[in-house]
């Protein structure tokens, strides 16, 4: 009887031990300092917000500034930022260790690879010196908006198919259109043999680069998004932008979705443009707040497109002028003409 008990004895002691021993192991591994990182969903389409979620632990008396350094996120549109931390648990001893996680939605506007940089965390130790926490790159799988065979995709029209018949009406109108045209084209042969001196005015034509710029200087002195107008201010500096782009390359931006631009681009050089449209159409749909610092590094970089690309204009004035100056010469030569024989 007595060898059992010692048995039963001996057995709590070493279950007492086994139990210290996984709770000491426990909370050594929750004072370990790490950051990991992943991204929710692990695939998207173009156009769709994805979440990056940095769980993170601090060591003792560790904490993270009111404004968190995060690094990593170069080039990626970031929509918002939340930090939700999370402190001890049912362990008073884990109280001294800071844990949590920090979701940042991302706006998913590149195609192909949708990949972070290194990502690093910020906080402040107990000294109130700075360290950082380090997690690897997170890559997100983008998938085509035309299925997962794009290259068996229907391109379906917008409108349904006109019938072309051509009835009694449209020839009455096709006749009467080319009466009228009868008629002006007599007048004006009229009116011309009639007068004897042609006066010629040349109206300056302002160029689209120079049209662009001005606009844009016009808009930043309004301060309409100082004044808190900021889809005002954005509809007008896409506006700007997208006149101006179809005046550069010949397709009608003004009226094409800004999927329909990037399509429609061919140089690299639009590439940039293309960024700023879509971060415009993010604040006039999607109620996304720019700050002042991202306002005015949105105008700077239009300036330069702008200054990158108004070569073609500025050599189109150097032919033009070399033109006029023939031109001039000849009517010189026929208006003296007409007064000799007058």
């Amino acid at each position: 009887m007595k060898g059992r008990i010692s048995l039963l004895v001996l057995l709590l002691f070493f279950l007492f031990r086994a139990v210290v021993g996984t709770v000491a192991g426990a909370n050594e591994d929750r004072s370990q300092k790490g950051l990991t990182a992943s991204m929710i969903p692990s695939s998207a389409q173009v156009g769709n917000v994805v979440t990056l979620i940095l769980q993170y632990v601090l060591p003792e008396g560790a904490h993270l500034p009111e404004k968190a350094g995060i690094k990593g996120l170069d080039g990626l549109t970031v929509l918002g930022l939340e930090n939700i931390p999370s402190v001890g648990g049912e362990n008073p001893s884990a109280e001294k260790n800071l844990s949590g996680e920090i979701r940042i939605r991302l706006l998913v506007d590149q195609l192909g690879s949708f990949t972070t940089g290194p990502l690093s965390v910020t906080f402040m130790d107990k000294e109130g010196g700075e360290s950082v926490l380090e997690a690897e790159p997170v890559s997100l799988a983008v998938l085509s908006n035309l299925g997962e065979k794009p290259e068996e995709a229907l391109l379906k029209p917008i409108y349904d198919i006109i019938p072309a018949g051509f009835g009694w009406k449209r020839k009455v109108w096709w006749g009467g259109a080319v009466l009228l045209l009868c008629l002006m084209t007599g007048g004006f042969l009229w009116w011309r043999k009639r007068r004897r001196f042609k006066e010629i005015r040349v109206t300056p034509r302002i160029l689209p680069h120079v049209a662009a710029r001005g606009s844009i200087q016009e808009l930043e002195e309004e301060r309409l998004f100082e004044r808190g107008h900021l889809k005002v201010f954005y509809f007008r500096f896409s506006e700007i932008m997208r006149r101006y782009l179809e005046e550069l390359r010949g397709f009608p931006a003004v009226e094409f979705t800004t999927q329909e631009i990037a399509l429609a681009m061919k140089d690299k050089k639009d590439r940039e443009l293309l960024q700023l449209l879509r971060q415009a159409d993010l604040v006039k749909f999607a109620d996304f707040r720019p700050t002042q610092a991202r306002k005015e590094e949105n105008v700077k970089k239009a300036l330069g497109y702008i200054k990158d690309t108004c070569e073609s204009f500025e050599k189109e004035i150097d032919i033009s002028s070399k033109k006029g100056t023939k031109e001039g010469a000849l009517i010189r030569k026929k208006i003296r003409g007409g007064r000799r024989f007058r």
